[in-house]
């Protein structure tokens, strides 16, 4: 059982419902986009709602650019410059989620956003994998004594055991660990969730997955194998395109994720294997006992040929068959008759 944190009002670890959070991140660029997707995330249910903070002159170097296969060299400044949205914007959202009572929280870009996140007041902290190794950061954002939500793709487990200590060592334990891969979106065969397992038994913290894989089959896998988080891309089919859409859910997607990680949760239950209620109520009808083949006189001695095992299950148990083998029935027994231990000296 891993330690339990605090997001705000919510338990977060082992034996406390799954924390669920959708990232609208790159899905806005208005204020009308971000309050649809806030009003959505406020009616699916999610925990809370989480965006991101950056300045495209702080984020990246001009001569630094993505490579993909389909679209080609792009410059992460350019991008990054399409994608930021401006403090007063941040201001808005922050506000209405408030004022919505949806949780809303950021991860920073570079060390100077934070000045920007305390006059926002940020609850949590998010630091993407982007700045799980950036140390100056971490030890900056654990004094500030807020929880934390640490991304560790592209990371050894090394990379996070000096990540980790780094928060825990400047005081601030209300830590929590993500599982990611940085791709997008990323491949089930890479995804790796055991590391979830892992991570737990290695830092005793709560433990999630950062998904960017299609659909949410991976994140109700995760779910069901004990992640304490679910982070899941979310986006409006009226907003603006973003690099994210394509590892992202629609509202009734991300409803069903929700809906379904609630019902595992309820699958999952104690760990306590015995017969539940709804099951008593056909363990004598559907079980099996020892039941007479023929009928036996009083005093006759009981052997193979006159028992068997068969439904139903309120006589001898199936056990002790070989121990009733020679003895002698106390009283005449009819065929097909469950035997109890009063039959039999």
């Amino acid at each position: 059982m891993t330690k339990s944190i605090s997001l705000l009002s919510k338990k977060i670890g082992d034996g406390f419902p799954c924390y669920i959070i959708g990232e609208i991140g790159n899905s806005f660029q208005t204020f009308e986009e971000a309050k649809r997707l806030i009003d959505s995330a406020k009616e699916i249910g999610m925990d809370a709602i989480k965006f991101q903070t950056w300045d495209a002159e702080t984020v990246t170097t001009k001569s630094n650019y993505f490579d993909f296969e389909v679209t080609g060299h792009i410059s992460q400044y350019e991008q990054h410059k399409k994608l930021q949205i401006s403090s007063e914007l941040q201001h808005q959202i922050m506000d209405y989620a408030n004022n919505k009572n949806m949780l809303i929280f950021s991860a920073p870009s570079h060390i100077q956003d934070l000045k920007l996140m305390d006059e926002l007041e940020i609850p949590i902290y998010k630091i993407g994998s982007d700045l799980a190794c950036h140390i100056p950061l971490l030890k900056k954002v654990a004094k500030l004594g807020k929880p934390i939500i640490l991304s560790t793709g592209m990371c050894t487990l090394e990379e996070v055991r000096s990540s980790v200590n780094s928060i825990l060592d400047s005081g601030n334990d209300q830590l929590a660990i993500l599982h990611c891969i940085s791709n997008y979106p990323c491949t089930p065969e890479e995804t790796n969730l055991n590391i979830i397992s892992t991570m737990k038994n290695e830092f005793n913290l709560p433990v999630g997955l950062s998904d960017h894989n299609l659909g949410h089959t991976i994140a109700l896998g995760a779910a069901a194998m004990g992640a304490n988080i679910i982070e899941k891309h979310f986006r409006d089919q009226s907003n603006t395109p973003s690099p994210d859409d394509p590892h992202a859910l629609f509202k009734n997607e991300f409803l069903n994720l929700v809906q379904s990680i609630r019902l595992i949760e309820k699958a999952k239950g104690n760990g306590i294997k015995k017969p539940t209620s709804s099951e008593q109520q056909w363990m004598n009808t559907n079980r099996v006992s020892v039941v007479s083949l023929k009928d036996i006189k009083k005093d006759e001695i009981i052997t193979k040929d006159s028992i068997d095992i068969r439904r139903p299950g309120n006589g001898i148990q199936p056990i002790y068959f070989d121990s009733l083998l020679g003895k002698k029935s106390k009283t005449d027994i009819k065929k097909e008759t469950p035997l109890t231990w009063d039959m039999i000296e």
